[in-house]
Formats: structure tokens, C-alpha cells, sequence
């Protein structure tokens, strides 16, 4: 779900009826590839267009990305990913991780809170050696899910704008340009750099979408007036 959330909201949206309703998740068990343990998870079940409407989507994240349940972990081997990538594990670096995970995972140390999760899934990560594009995506949730840490929040940001720009050079989709155009506008104006900021929301406004993105590019710049109205 992280790679198709534009392609999603292409295909589910109708943003002149967007309103606050719930989700629901569906048990389930998956095995700890570190540790061969049977675990019990909980997988996306029903929603609706209405996620992209919630506070994620500044960052352009989205449930199930911002919800407990779909952030996996064994709590005995230290393993930790979101439900999409739990199992992508390789013989090679499943044995790379199980070594690693014995030297750095602490269990007299528990983790308590959601953040403590997402920064040791973030340790977890970059031990398993995750490409950009996951990274991208990565760390704006931190950016979305510290925001009550302005520091913290903006010290993600400035580590995903050099993802982002190169994400806008290769971009051969234009849905994904029109994303990254506006990520880039909102995040180098949480920055305070507006001649950047501005630039890049001139290129979104001058963007032709088409028909079938129209209505994804009037999303993304209803976002980016919310966000500069509120600040």
C-alpha cells in the first residue's frame, strides 16, 4: 500500500463528499522470518477515500501507515516492519538481521510507546539496507508522526527533501510528479526557505494534469492552502 497510495486515490476519491468515518483491521498470523515464531497481527480491512483526508495527508501518508496495528513486532527476537515488507527478508539478510538483532536489541530495555517503535523500527531498517524509495516514504512518517516535536519533525523533513528531489528528476509518472511537487513546496516551507517553497508550488499550479489528475492536483493544492493558512 505504501507505492499505490496515489494510484488509490486516483481510483477511490470524491473529495466533494469526503467525511470522517473508521476502518477495520481483520486478525491474522504471520511467522517472524528471524525467528520462525508464529505471531498474531492484524491486516488492513475495510475504508474508504476518506483517509486521504486525514492529518497524514500533509506528508502524504496514510492509513494503515499512521495506525498501531500494522506496524509488526516480536517483542522476543526484536524484529520489527510494517505489515506490507514484514516477511522480505532473503536467506543472506535474514541471518545478517538475526546477528545484528542479538547485539542490538535490548529486552531489558521494553519499548513502550508508538515512537519508541517507529525509532527502533527505523534502526531495524537501515540495518536491513532499504532503498531510497522506501526511505522516502519512511521518513515521512517520522516527519508526520513527530510533528509534536518541531525539531525532531523538521530534522526528518530535511532528510527527505534530497530523496524527493531526485524522486522529481526521475519521475516518469505524472502523478507521482505532482506528489513530489507538492511535497516539496510544503516541506521547504516548514523549513522557512519560501523562495523554494514557492517555486516549487509554481511548477504544480503550471503542471497540466489532464483529465483523469485533475482532480488529484485540486487535492494537493487544497492541502498546501490549508497548511499555509494554519501557520
Amino acid at each position: 500500500m505504501r507505492k499505490s497510495g496515489i494510484a488509490l486515490f486516483v481510483a477511490l476519491a470524491t473529495l466533494t463528499s469526503l467525511r470522517a468515518h473508521g476502518t477495520t483491521w481483520i486478525e491474522s498470523h504471520v511467522n517472524d522470518p528471524i525467528s520462525g515464531a508464529r505471531l498474531k497481527v492484524a491486516e488492513p480491512g475495510s475504508s474508504g477515500s476518506y483517509i486521504y483526508d486525514w492529518p497524514g495527508k500533509a506528508d502524504q501518508v496514510f492509513w494503515p501507515f499512521t495506525d498501531d496495528n500494522w506496524l509488526w513486532f516480536n517483542r522476543k527476537s526484536g524484529y520489527i516492519a510494517f505489515g506490507d515488507d514484514f516477511a522480505n527478508l532473503d536467506s543472506a539478510k535474514r541471518v545478517m538481521l538475526r546477528d545484528w538483532l542479538k547485539t542490538h536489541y535490548k529486552r531489558e530495555s521494553p519499548l513502550q510507546t508508538r515512537l519508541d517503535l517507529l525509532h527502533w523500527a527505523e534502526q531495524v531498517y537501515a540495518a536491513r539496507g532499504m532503498n531510497d524509495d522506501f526511505w522516502c516514504h519512511f521518513l515521512r512518517v517520522m516527519a508526520f508522526e513527530t510533528r509534536a516535536h518541531s525539531s525532531e519533525s523538521l530534522a526528518y523533513v530535511k532528510r527527505v527533501i534530497p530523496l524527493l528531489v531526485t524522486r522529481l528528476a526521475n519521475a516518469n509518472d505524472l502523478a507521482q510528479r505532482l506528489e513530489t511537487l507538492y511535497l516539496l513546496s510544503e516541506y521547504h516551507r516548514r523549513l522557512g526557505l519560501v523562495e523554494e517553497s514557492n517555486g516549487y508550488l509554481e511548477q504544480l499550479e503550471s503542471t497540466d494534469a489532464g483529465d483523469k489528475l485533475s482532480q488529484f492536483k485540486t487535492y494537493l493544492l487544497k492541502i498546501e492552502a490549508e497548511q499555509r493558512a494554519a501557520t
